[in-house]
């Protein structure tokens, strides 16, 4: 991710592993661990909000991170307007179809691809054909697990954008067209794949070694040091209050706040201030 030194970063759907480089958290389920890997990570400011309708003004942030959260929306076009209002740059994550045919997640309702640049979504039939053996097998065999280090790309989408998020939705009532699906069939395709400047980076051998076995739980607290001892860089929440940069997520009103409560100058909404965490959902 090409994220500036001085950036204000926002990240969606943060859940038990934030990155490090995030200033404020945003996750629509605080009291939910179901569709993630752990508990809730609050080390930092932090929301509830979908993602979908997020209580930030207009270009609050200079990059947001979106990982792992444009497969399970009900309408992505929403998501992606948000992402491109409240940030001008930013990064998209999510399981490539070949990840989510493999191992079958039954609450993604997209599945996502990046053709010629721009992000394709369709419909996740959510067939399952594996069941739970490949999810068994990364927990359990090594092999399979060094095999999906080695060629993390293939499971993934990983897109930056700048200015503008090229996508397209596929009408799932439409015979595909060309440039819309991934085509497994075609060997164009397939060293397309394999020798991809992602392909090529994931091939480091020293990377795999470490991600095979440092434990996660060590991960997770190097992670948590860092984001302690980073030095506060220009735009942080010293200078910029969290609480300047909300909006009510529903009408993007102005809004007032007291110790439990906040309420919206424009739509009259309501929402709770929960153990310090606004609650938007």
């Amino acid at each position: 991710m090409n994220i500036r030194p001085n950036d204000f970063v926002l990240e969606i759907g943060s859940g038990h592993n934030p990155k490090t480089r995030s200033d404020v958290l945003c996750d629509k389920f605080i009291d939910d661990d179901e569709e993630r890997g752990g508990k809730l990570v609050v080390d930092r400011p932090i929301v509830e909000a979908d993602g979908q309708y997020l209580p930030f003004a207009e270009n609050a942030f200079d990059y947001v991170i979106c990982s792992h959260v444009l497969e399970h929306v009900e309408d992505p076009e929403l998501l992606i307007s948000e992402l491109m209002r409240v940030a001008q740059r930013g990064y998209i994550e999510t399981p490539s179809e070949i990840g989510e045919r493999i191992y079958g997640w039954q609450y993604h309702n997209w599945i996502v691809n990046l053709i010629d640049g721009r992000l394709v979504l369709q419909r996740n039939d959510k067939r399952a054909e594996f069941g739970l053996l490949f999810h068994t097998l990364a927990e359990t065999d090594t092999h399979w697990r060094r095999f999906h280090i080695l060629h993390h790309h293939l499971f993934l989408v990983q897109y930056e954008w700048d200015g503008k998020i090229e996508y397209q939705i596929v009408d799932e009532d439409q015979p595909p067209m060309p440039g819309t699906f991934l085509d497994l069939q075609c060997p164009e395709t397939i060293v397309e794949l394999l020798t991809s400047k992602n392909a090529k980076q994931n091939r480091n051998r020293l990377l795999l070694t470490l991600k095979s076995t440092v434990p996660r739980s060590f991960v997770a607290y190097i992670k948590s040091f860092l984001v302690k001892t980073r030095k506060q860089h220009a735009k942080t929440l010293n200078a910029k209050s969290l609480y300047d940069i909300l909006v009510c997520p529903k009408c993007k009103g102005e809004l007032t706040f007291n110790e439990q409560n906040i309420h919206c100058i424009a739509c009259k909404q309501q929402y709770p201030i929960v153990d310090g965490i606004p609650r938007f959902t």
